[in-house]
């Protein structure tokens, strides 16, 4: 498959192995592309080219970078588990959201915010 200019120009910015991971506002910088299409070009590379682009969201080697061994595959494919868990619980609380009551179910409770206020004072 053809890769397109700025595919080529992401693909090739990109570390292979997890040493040195890279963020997308990193990859923008160095590019100069915009973070549209560093994102449109990191999708093309993994779901046509079959690219193995992960990323590393915990600690404070964060970035993407190209799993190089099954241990760094596992951890991109961790992180993308988590994501999808907390989207899934995102919507599942949508759906069950009340579109018309929730406003009112926020109405605060005068009492307890006065009670709340007058025991943070220390009185």
């Amino acid at each position: 498959m053809a890769l397109s200019m700025i595919e080529y120009r992401v693909l090739n910015i990109l570390p292979r192995g997890a040493g040195y991971p890279m963020t997308t506002a990193n990859i923008c910088k160095v590019t100069g592309l915009r973070e549209r299409d560093v994102r449109e070009s990191i999708s093309v590379l993994i779901n046509r080219c079959g690219v193995p682009i992960v990323a590393n969201r915990n600690g404070r080697n964060t970035g993407m970078f190209i799993a190089t061994t099954e241990d760094e595959r596992n951890i991109g494919i961790a992180a993308f588990k988590s994501q999808v868990t907390t989207m899934e619980a995102r919507i599942n609380a949508i759906e069950r959201a009340d579109l018309i009551g929730w406003e009112t179910a926020l109405k605060p409770d005068i009492v307890q915010l006065m009670a709340e206020a007058k025991h943070s004072q220390g009185a």
